[in-house]
């Protein structure tokens, strides 16, 4: 397995297996890139987008909340919080 110790390598690579249909394993990438580098706003865009189109919205959810208090006032985050919300019946 491919060690996410450059956190934007890991992203790019994670992009390309989603789209080839690799979503698990794009995920997984995704998470193990995030513990090392939590502050990555792009490892956690894209892992909370990939959650969300696989059907995972309480994981969606919680890594939304973690983009919030990265940039606390994101209207577009905001937005994706409350999507989420509302499929979550919350």
């Amino acid at each position: 397995a491919l060690a996410p110790d450059n956190a934007r390598y890991a992203y790019v690579y994670a992009v390309a297996l989603n789209s080839t249909g690799s979503v698990a394993e794009a995920t997984a990438l995704l998470e193990r890139t995030h513990k090392q580098h939590p502050a990555d706003r792009d490892v956690l865009e894209a892992l909370t987008a990939f959650e969300r189109d696989s059907g995972d919205f309480t994981a969606a959810l919680t890594h939304a909340q973690e983009l919030e208090r990265l940039e606390p006032g994101n209207p577009q985050i905001r937005t994706l919080l409350e999507d989420l919300r509302k499929r979550l019946g919350r």
